[in-house]
């Protein structure tokens, strides 16, 4: 009898075992059962927290190269056609009007735009012996003579903007020294007045010529109508000057701007010395 239920038994045993092999494969360590798929290849929204970085499958490569192709393709696309469109554009011709032209040609040199302004001249010059000044022999000057007293101006340092016009006092007698670079042109003006600077100002550039100021009065350097009376003056070198006054004071570019300009009044109204 007991043999004949441990048989029973053993034989239970077996088909429980049977059954529970069947219903429930062993898990091998290798698979992964939660693995995520590619979102590049699934509509899964749980595929959302794929991690892309961390991936080394084929198909997470190969997704990654077809997208930047095509990223590559769509802007390169983009690009030709902008060029197209850029070169079948119309061209605006631009005309500058003869009588109005930019960078002008005057005397072989550039002249600049019509620049109206209205800059205080430089006032209270320094002027230097021949010995303090060691000027080469070659450098072209503006001379002018008062009686025993004689002054050079050396062109280069009319080149500035701010430096176009020198008010001078010498022996009390007072002088504006102008010179335009583009005509290489110089003109000197004086006055009755004694004992105060001139405060010609700088008017700029207008109508293919230099413009001064004098006390609201708008001139030309070539103006018949200047306010002031002309002084005689000649350009020469450094060296034929100082041979025929070798007591000659010169002038390199330094003196003083002054804060305020005495040459343009705003209370009264601008006249022009040429009509």
């Amino acid at each position: 009898m007991s043999i004949d239920s441990d048989n029973s038994n053993n034989e239970s045993q077996s088909e429980l075992d049977a059954a529970i092999d069947h219903s429930t494969p062993e898990a091998t360590p290798d698979v992964e059962v939660d693995k995520k798929i590619n979102p590049l290849f699934s509509d899964d929204a749980d595929d959302d927290d794929y991690n892309f970085v961390d991936s080394d499958e084929p198909e997470s490569r190969i997704a990654w190269y077809i997208a930047g192709f095509f990223i590559i393709v769509v802007v390169t696309g983009l690009f030709l056609l902008f060029i197209f469109l850029s070169g079948n554009k119309r061209q605006v011709p631009i005309i500058i009007p003869e009588s109005e032209g930019w960078n002008q040609t005057i005397n072989g040199k550039t002249a600049p735009n019509d620049t109206p302004m209205m800059l205080p001249g430089m006032i209270a010059p320094i002027t230097l012996t021949a010995t303090e000044a060691r000027v080469t022999d070659t450098e072209q000057v503006i001379g002018i003579t008062i009686g025993d007293e004689h002054r050079a101006y050396i062109v280069n340092a009319f080149a500035p903007l701010g430096q176009k016009v020198i008010n001078d006092l010498i022996n009390e007698i007072p002088f504006a020294i102008t010179y335009c670079d583009i005509y290489e042109r110089a003109r000197v003006f004086t006055s009755t007045e004694r004992g105060e600077y001139l405060h010609v100002g700088l008017g700029g550039w207008m109508n293919k010529e230099m413009f001064f100021y004098f006390e609201n009065v708008r001139f030309s350097q070539s103006s018949e109508n200047a306010p002031l009376p002309d002084y005689p003056y000649i350009i020469t070198t450094w060296g034929q000057w100082l041979e025929v006054h070798p007591d000659s004071r010169i002038y390199l570019g330094d003196g003083v701007i002054p804060a305020d300009n005495l040459s343009f009044d705003n209370d009264k109204p601008e006249i022009s010395a040429d009509p």
